[in-house]
Protein backbone atom coordinates (compact mmCIF):
# COMPACT_ATOMS: atom_id res chain seq x y z
CA UNK A 1 0.00 0.00 0.00
CA UNK A 2 1.77 3.52 -0.76
CA UNK A 3 0.24 6.92 0.40
CA UNK A 4 0.11 9.82 -1.75
CA UNK A 5 -0.24 13.71 -1.72
CA UNK A 6 -2.80 15.15 -4.44
CA UNK A 7 -2.92 18.65 -4.80
CA UNK A 8 -5.67 20.91 -6.73
CA UNK A 9 -6.61 24.64 -6.62
CA UNK A 10 -10.09 25.20 -5.31
CA UNK A 11 -12.27 27.98 -6.51
CA UNK A 12 -10.41 31.00 -4.65
CA UNK A 13 -6.97 29.60 -6.22
CA UNK A 14 -5.86 28.12 -2.77
CA UNK A 15 -4.30 24.67 -2.60
CA UNK A 16 -6.17 21.60 -1.53
CA UNK A 17 -4.16 18.52 -0.51
CA UNK A 18 -5.74 15.26 0.07
CA UNK A 19 -4.36 12.47 1.45
CA UNK A 20 -4.94 9.44 -0.53
CA UNK A 21 -4.00 5.49 -0.34
CA UNK A 22 -3.15 3.32 -3.62
CA UNK A 23 -3.79 -0.19 -2.72
CA UNK A 24 -2.79 -2.54 -5.63
CA UNK A 25 -5.06 -5.92 -5.42
CA UNK A 26 -4.88 -9.36 -8.17
CA UNK A 27 -7.83 -10.19 -8.65
CA UNK A 28 -9.09 -13.64 -10.57
CA UNK A 29 -11.41 -13.34 -13.21
CA UNK A 30 -14.05 -15.27 -11.35
CA UNK A 31 -13.30 -12.78 -8.06
CA UNK A 32 -13.74 -9.95 -10.32
CA UNK A 33 -17.07 -11.57 -11.52
CA UNK A 34 -18.32 -12.68 -7.95
CA UNK A 35 -17.46 -8.42 -7.24
CA UNK A 36 -19.45 -6.81 -9.79
CA UNK A 37 -22.39 -9.61 -9.05
CA UNK A 38 -22.80 -8.82 -5.86
CA UNK A 39 -22.71 -4.95 -6.27
CA UNK A 40 -19.48 -4.37 -4.25
CA UNK A 41 -17.96 -2.78 -7.49
CA UNK A 42 -20.35 -0.26 -8.91
CA UNK A 43 -20.24 1.18 -12.07
CA UNK A 44 -20.89 4.67 -11.79
CA UNK A 45 -24.55 6.19 -13.04
CA UNK A 46 -22.17 8.99 -14.62
CA UNK A 47 -19.86 6.19 -16.67
CA UNK A 48 -20.75 5.73 -20.52
CA UNK A 49 -22.71 3.10 -21.77
CA UNK A 50 -20.89 -0.60 -22.40
CA UNK A 51 -19.82 0.66 -26.06
CA UNK A 52 -17.82 -2.18 -27.19
CA UNK A 53 -18.70 -4.76 -30.22
CA UNK A 54 -19.08 -8.40 -29.68
CA UNK A 55 -15.72 -8.60 -31.59
CA UNK A 56 -13.68 -6.27 -29.39
CA UNK A 57 -15.04 -7.87 -26.75
CA UNK A 58 -13.83 -11.05 -27.58
CA UNK A 59 -10.28 -10.09 -28.52
CA UNK A 60 -10.35 -8.96 -24.47
CA UNK A 61 -11.64 -12.37 -23.28
CA UNK A 62 -8.89 -14.20 -25.56
CA UNK A 63 -6.59 -11.73 -23.92
CA UNK A 64 -7.59 -13.24 -20.44
CA UNK A 65 -7.42 -16.82 -21.71
CA UNK A 66 -4.06 -16.46 -23.31
CA UNK A 67 -2.58 -14.83 -20.33
CA UNK A 68 -1.43 -11.85 -22.05
CA UNK A 69 -1.01 -8.32 -20.01
CA UNK A 70 -3.67 -6.49 -19.18
CA UNK A 71 -4.10 -2.72 -18.85
CA UNK A 72 -4.89 -1.99 -14.71
CA UNK A 73 -8.18 -1.17 -13.38
CA UNK A 74 -8.81 1.85 -10.92
CA UNK A 75 -11.27 1.56 -8.44
CA UNK A 76 -12.48 4.21 -6.03
CA UNK A 77 -13.09 2.48 -2.62
CA UNK A 78 -16.11 4.93 -0.82
CA UNK A 79 -16.32 2.35 1.92
CA UNK A 80 -15.12 -1.17 3.43
CA UNK A 81 -16.04 -3.89 0.14
CA UNK A 82 -18.04 -0.39 -1.63
CA UNK A 83 -15.86 0.16 -5.19
CA UNK A 84 -16.45 2.83 -7.89
CA UNK A 85 -14.45 2.28 -11.22
CA UNK A 86 -12.96 5.28 -12.26
CA UNK A 87 -11.07 3.40 -15.19
CA UNK A 88 -11.76 -0.32 -16.38
CA UNK A 89 -15.41 -0.24 -17.36
CA UNK A 90 -15.42 -1.69 -20.39
CA UNK A 91 -13.36 -4.59 -19.38
CA UNK A 92 -15.05 -5.52 -16.29
CA UNK A 93 -19.01 -5.22 -18.04
CA UNK A 94 -17.14 -7.29 -21.00
CA UNK A 95 -16.06 -9.78 -17.76
CA UNK A 96 -19.78 -9.58 -16.26
CA UNK A 97 -21.89 -10.46 -19.66
CA UNK A 98 -19.08 -12.69 -20.89
CA UNK A 99 -19.74 -15.09 -17.42
CA UNK A 100 -23.45 -14.52 -17.96
CA UNK A 101 -23.29 -16.15 -21.58
CA UNK A 102 -25.83 -12.61 -22.49
CA UNK A 103 -24.47 -9.62 -25.05
CA UNK A 104 -26.22 -6.54 -24.98
CA UNK A 105 -27.89 -5.24 -28.05
CA UNK A 106 -26.60 -2.08 -29.15
CA UNK A 107 -29.90 -0.31 -29.34
CA UNK A 108 -30.66 -1.14 -25.86
CA UNK A 109 -27.51 -0.34 -23.89
CA UNK A 110 -29.35 3.48 -22.17
CA UNK A 111 -32.09 1.32 -20.83
CA UNK A 112 -29.77 -1.56 -19.67
CA UNK A 113 -27.90 1.02 -18.14
CA UNK A 114 -29.87 2.79 -16.14
CA UNK A 115 -31.44 -1.17 -14.88
CA UNK A 116 -28.24 -1.80 -14.23
CA UNK A 117 -27.80 1.34 -11.67
CA UNK A 118 -31.40 0.58 -10.67
CA UNK A 119 -30.08 -2.88 -9.44
CA UNK A 120 -26.78 -3.45 -8.74
CA UNK A 121 -27.11 -5.76 -12.21
CA UNK A 122 -29.05 -7.05 -14.69
CA UNK A 123 -31.97 -9.37 -13.65
CA UNK A 124 -31.93 -13.08 -14.79
CA UNK A 125 -35.44 -12.45 -16.79
CA UNK A 126 -33.84 -9.86 -18.31
CA UNK A 127 -30.64 -11.16 -19.56
CA UNK A 128 -32.92 -13.85 -21.08
CA UNK A 129 -34.88 -11.43 -22.82
CA UNK A 130 -33.76 -11.35 -26.73
CA UNK A 131 -35.26 -7.47 -26.94
CA UNK A 132 -32.09 -6.84 -24.43
CA UNK A 133 -29.89 -9.55 -25.23
CA UNK A 134 -28.23 -11.97 -27.37
CA UNK A 135 -26.12 -14.98 -26.75
CA UNK A 136 -22.13 -14.04 -26.07
CA UNK A 137 -20.68 -16.43 -28.31
CA UNK A 138 -16.44 -15.65 -29.37
CA UNK A 139 -16.80 -13.93 -32.79
CA UNK A 140 -12.87 -13.07 -34.58
CA UNK A 141 -13.40 -13.71 -38.16
CA UNK A 142 -10.85 -14.62 -40.25
CA UNK A 143 -7.05 -14.05 -39.19
CA UNK A 144 -4.21 -12.93 -41.56
CA UNK A 145 -3.82 -16.68 -42.32
CA UNK A 146 -6.97 -16.89 -42.71
CA UNK A 147 -7.18 -19.74 -40.49
CA UNK A 148 -10.03 -19.77 -37.91
CA UNK A 149 -9.56 -18.90 -34.48
CA UNK A 150 -9.58 -22.39 -31.60
CA UNK A 151 -11.84 -19.99 -29.37
CA UNK A 152 -14.54 -18.66 -32.54
CA UNK A 153 -18.32 -19.41 -31.53
CA UNK A 154 -17.42 -20.40 -27.71
CA UNK A 155 -19.32 -19.53 -24.50
CA UNK A 156 -18.22 -19.05 -21.19
CA UNK A 157 -19.95 -22.78 -20.42
CA UNK A 158 -18.16 -24.38 -23.63
CA UNK A 159 -15.06 -22.97 -22.97
CA UNK A 160 -13.71 -26.61 -21.80
CA UNK A 161 -9.76 -26.61 -21.18
CA UNK A 162 -9.30 -23.32 -21.49
CA UNK A 163 -12.49 -22.48 -19.20
CA UNK A 164 -9.51 -22.84 -16.22
CA UNK A 165 -6.62 -20.45 -17.59
CA UNK A 166 -9.81 -17.35 -18.41
CA UNK A 167 -11.04 -17.90 -14.74
CA UNK A 168 -7.65 -17.87 -12.54
CA UNK A 169 -6.51 -15.20 -14.88
CA UNK A 170 -5.05 -12.34 -12.74
CA UNK A 171 -5.79 -8.65 -13.67
CA UNK A 172 -4.73 -5.64 -11.24
CA UNK A 173 -6.64 -3.60 -9.68
CA UNK A 174 -5.53 -0.46 -8.38
CA UNK A 175 -8.19 0.44 -5.03
CA UNK A 176 -7.44 4.58 -4.13
CA UNK A 177 -8.70 5.47 -1.04
CA UNK A 178 -9.02 8.96 0.30
CA UNK A 179 -7.70 9.09 3.68
CA UNK A 180 -7.67 12.94 4.19
CA UNK A 181 -9.82 14.88 4.69
CA UNK A 182 -11.97 12.74 6.29
CA UNK A 183 -15.50 14.89 5.73
CA UNK A 184 -15.78 14.36 2.07
CA UNK A 185 -14.68 12.36 -1.00
CA UNK A 186 -13.74 14.97 -3.04
CA UNK A 187 -10.33 13.59 -4.16
CA UNK A 188 -12.52 11.30 -6.50
CA UNK A 189 -13.89 14.67 -8.43
CA UNK A 190 -9.67 14.93 -9.71
CA UNK A 191 -8.71 11.51 -9.24
CA UNK A 192 -11.55 10.45 -12.41
CA UNK A 193 -10.42 13.75 -14.15
CA UNK A 194 -6.68 12.29 -14.28
CA UNK A 195 -7.12 8.61 -14.66
CA UNK A 196 -10.19 8.12 -16.54
CA UNK A 197 -9.60 7.17 -20.35
CA UNK A 198 -12.55 6.83 -21.95
CA UNK A 199 -12.53 10.60 -22.80
CA UNK A 200 -15.64 11.86 -20.86
CA UNK A 201 -15.78 15.47 -19.52
CA UNK A 202 -17.74 15.15 -16.55
CA UNK A 203 -19.67 17.66 -14.54
CA UNK A 204 -19.02 17.83 -10.39
CA UNK A 205 -22.83 17.15 -10.54
CA UNK A 206 -22.83 13.60 -12.16
CA UNK A 207 -20.12 12.44 -9.69
CA UNK A 208 -21.67 13.84 -7.10
CA UNK A 209 -24.79 12.12 -8.00
CA UNK A 210 -22.83 8.66 -7.60
CA UNK A 211 -20.76 9.58 -4.62
CA UNK A 212 -24.05 10.63 -2.49
CA UNK A 213 -27.34 9.93 -3.82
CA UNK A 214 -29.99 9.48 -1.68
CA UNK A 215 -33.92 10.34 -1.42
CA UNK A 216 -32.95 14.09 -1.38
CA UNK A 217 -31.66 13.26 -5.10
CA UNK A 218 -34.66 12.45 -5.83
CA UNK A 219 -36.02 15.73 -4.97
CA UNK A 220 -33.99 17.49 -6.66
CA UNK A 221 -34.44 16.11 -9.76
CA UNK A 222 -38.53 16.17 -9.05
CA UNK A 223 -38.33 19.95 -8.61
CA UNK A 224 -35.78 20.56 -11.48
CA UNK A 225 -39.17 19.12 -13.56
CA UNK A 226 -41.85 21.96 -11.91
CA UNK A 227 -42.45 23.93 -14.24
CA UNK A 228 -42.42 26.73 -12.87
CA UNK A 229 -38.40 26.79 -12.18
CA UNK A 230 -38.07 25.39 -15.84
CA UNK A 231 -39.57 29.01 -16.85
CA UNK A 232 -37.37 30.56 -14.25
CA UNK A 233 -34.38 28.54 -15.45
CA UNK A 234 -35.07 29.64 -19.17
CA UNK A 235 -33.40 26.44 -20.63
CA UNK A 236 -34.54 22.99 -21.52
CA UNK A 237 -33.24 20.52 -18.77
CA UNK A 238 -29.47 20.09 -18.48
CA UNK A 239 -28.29 16.59 -20.01
CA UNK A 240 -25.27 17.24 -17.74
CA UNK A 241 -27.43 18.16 -15.00
CA UNK A 242 -26.49 21.70 -13.93
CA UNK A 243 -29.65 22.81 -13.23
CA UNK A 244 -30.65 19.82 -10.49
CA UNK A 245 -26.60 21.29 -9.27
CA UNK A 246 -28.31 25.01 -9.16
CA UNK A 247 -31.33 23.57 -6.82
CA UNK A 248 -29.11 21.08 -4.53
CA UNK A 249 -26.63 24.65 -4.61
CA UNK A 250 -29.57 26.98 -3.05
CA UNK A 251 -30.86 24.27 -0.54
CA UNK A 252 -26.93 24.10 0.66
CA UNK A 253 -26.55 27.79 0.97
CA UNK A 254 -30.07 28.30 2.98
CA UNK A 255 -29.44 25.37 5.22
CA UNK A 256 -25.57 25.95 5.73
CA UNK A 257 -24.42 29.28 4.96
CA UNK A 258 -22.32 30.02 8.04
CA UNK A 259 -20.33 27.25 7.19
CA UNK A 260 -19.01 28.47 3.47
CA UNK A 261 -15.64 28.55 3.64
CA UNK A 262 -14.30 29.86 0.02
CA UNK A 263 -15.07 26.46 -2.50
CA UNK A 264 -18.79 26.66 -4.11
CA UNK A 265 -17.91 23.02 -4.85
CA UNK A 266 -16.86 21.67 -1.64
CA UNK A 267 -19.34 23.83 0.09
CA UNK A 268 -22.05 21.34 -1.83
CA UNK A 269 -20.44 18.36 -1.85
CA UNK A 270 -20.32 18.57 1.95
CA UNK A 271 -24.25 19.45 2.19
CA UNK A 272 -24.75 16.44 -0.16
CA UNK A 273 -22.97 14.25 1.70
CA UNK A 274 -24.62 15.67 4.70
CA UNK A 275 -28.25 14.83 2.56
CA UNK A 276 -27.51 11.59 2.82
CA UNK A 277 -28.49 11.41 6.35
CA UNK A 278 -31.95 13.27 5.90
CA UNK A 279 -34.87 11.58 7.29
CA UNK A 280 -38.30 11.52 5.14
CA UNK A 281 -39.12 14.12 7.01
CA UNK A 282 -36.70 16.85 6.20
CA UNK A 283 -36.82 15.83 2.38
CA UNK A 284 -40.70 16.44 2.35
CA UNK A 285 -39.96 20.08 4.23
CA UNK A 286 -37.50 21.18 2.04
CA UNK A 287 -39.45 20.19 -1.17
CA UNK A 288 -42.89 21.49 0.06
CA UNK A 289 -40.74 25.01 0.95
CA UNK A 290 -38.78 25.22 -2.29
CA UNK A 291 -42.42 24.59 -3.86
CA UNK A 292 -43.95 27.38 -1.70
CA UNK A 293 -40.88 29.67 -2.59
CA UNK A 294 -41.46 29.26 -6.74
CA UNK A 295 -45.09 29.83 -6.35
CA UNK A 296 -44.27 33.57 -5.00
CA UNK A 297 -41.99 33.86 -7.94
CA UNK A 298 -44.40 32.59 -10.55
CA UNK A 299 -45.88 36.13 -11.14
CA UNK A 300 -42.76 38.02 -10.75
CA UNK A 301 -41.23 38.91 -14.42
CA UNK A 302 -38.75 36.42 -15.04
CA UNK A 303 -36.09 39.73 -15.93
CA UNK A 304 -35.81 40.59 -12.03
CA UNK A 305 -33.54 37.32 -11.75
CA UNK A 306 -31.55 37.42 -14.81
CA UNK A 307 -28.12 38.78 -16.10
CA UNK A 308 -28.22 41.31 -18.97
CA UNK A 309 -28.12 38.18 -21.22
CA UNK A 310 -31.15 36.68 -20.11
CA UNK A 311 -29.40 33.81 -18.05
CA UNK A 312 -30.43 32.69 -14.91
CA UNK A 313 -28.38 34.52 -12.21
CA UNK A 314 -27.89 31.67 -9.89
CA UNK A 315 -26.17 33.50 -7.20
CA UNK A 316 -28.60 36.02 -7.04
CA UNK A 317 -31.77 33.71 -6.74
CA UNK A 318 -30.05 31.92 -4.13
CA UNK A 319 -29.59 34.90 -1.85
CA UNK A 320 -33.75 35.70 -2.84
CA UNK A 321 -34.15 31.96 -1.32
CA UNK A 322 -31.91 31.92 1.30
CA UNK A 323 -33.04 35.94 2.42
CA UNK A 324 -37.09 34.75 1.72
CA UNK A 325 -37.02 31.59 3.50
CA UNK A 326 -34.60 31.40 6.07
CA UNK A 327 -36.96 32.36 9.12
CA UNK A 328 -39.23 30.03 8.02
CA UNK A 329 -36.48 26.91 7.44
CA UNK A 330 -35.57 27.87 10.90
CA UNK A 331 -38.76 27.76 12.63
CA UNK A 332 -39.40 24.69 10.43
CA UNK A 333 -42.59 26.22 9.01
CA UNK A 334 -43.64 26.39 5.40
CA UNK A 335 -45.10 29.80 5.13
CA UNK A 336 -42.71 32.40 2.15
CA UNK A 337 -43.09 35.79 2.59
CA UNK A 338 -44.43 37.58 -0.72
CA UNK A 339 -41.23 38.90 -2.64
CA UNK A 340 -41.66 42.59 -4.06
CA UNK A 341 -39.95 42.53 -7.66
CA UNK A 342 -38.72 46.33 -7.46
CA UNK A 343 -36.42 45.70 -4.63
CA UNK A 344 -35.11 43.01 -6.04
CA UNK A 345 -33.95 45.04 -9.14
CA UNK A 346 -32.93 47.36 -6.20
CA UNK A 347 -30.61 45.34 -5.10
CA UNK A 348 -29.06 43.97 -8.63
CA UNK A 349 -27.90 47.68 -9.32
CA UNK A 350 -26.09 48.20 -5.52
CA UNK A 351 -22.41 48.36 -6.62
CA UNK A 352 -21.66 46.65 -3.68
CA UNK A 353 -23.52 43.14 -4.66
CA UNK A 354 -22.79 43.65 -8.07
CA UNK A 355 -19.77 42.66 -7.38
CA UNK A 356 -20.09 40.47 -5.27
CA UNK A 357 -22.03 38.41 -7.84
CA UNK A 358 -19.48 38.70 -10.81
CA UNK A 359 -16.18 38.78 -9.66
CA UNK A 360 -14.39 36.60 -7.56
CA UNK A 361 -18.02 34.84 -6.77
CA UNK A 362 -16.95 32.10 -5.08
CA UNK A 363 -14.56 33.96 -1.94
CA UNK A 364 -16.07 33.96 1.17
CA UNK A 365 -16.29 37.71 1.36
CA UNK A 366 -17.92 37.75 -1.63
CA UNK A 367 -20.28 35.00 -0.50
CA UNK A 368 -21.30 36.90 2.61
CA UNK A 369 -21.23 40.55 0.95
CA UNK A 370 -24.40 39.16 -1.20
CA UNK A 371 -26.21 37.53 2.06
CA UNK A 372 -25.49 40.86 4.23
CA UNK A 373 -26.91 42.84 1.03
CA UNK A 374 -30.07 41.00 0.11
CA UNK A 375 -31.38 40.96 4.00
CA UNK A 376 -30.47 44.45 3.69
CA UNK A 377 -33.07 45.18 0.66
CA UNK A 378 -35.01 42.31 0.84
CA UNK A 379 -35.82 42.42 4.37
CA UNK A 380 -36.84 46.07 4.43
CA UNK A 381 -40.09 44.72 2.91
CA UNK A 382 -40.66 41.38 4.11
Amino acid sequence: MSSELVFKKNDDASIIQYDISVIPNDFNVTTIYNLIDSGAIEMPVFQRNYIWDVKRASKFIESLVLGLPIPQIFLYQKARNKFLVIDGQQRLLTIYYFIKQRFPLANKRAILRKIFDDNNGITEEILMDGNYFKDFKLQFGKNESNLKNPLEGLKYSTLDSYKSNFEFMTMRCMAIRQNEPKDDDSSVFEIFSRLNTGGINLTNQEIRACLYYSKFFNILNKLNRNTIWRNIYGKPEDGKFKDVEFILRMFAVLCNNKHYTGSMNIFINKFAKQAMSFDSDKIDYLYNLFLNFLEMCKNLPREVFTTKKGELNIALFECIFTVVCEDSYKKEDLFVKEIDASRIIALKYDKEFEEAITHSTAHTKSFNIRLSKAKEYLNNIL
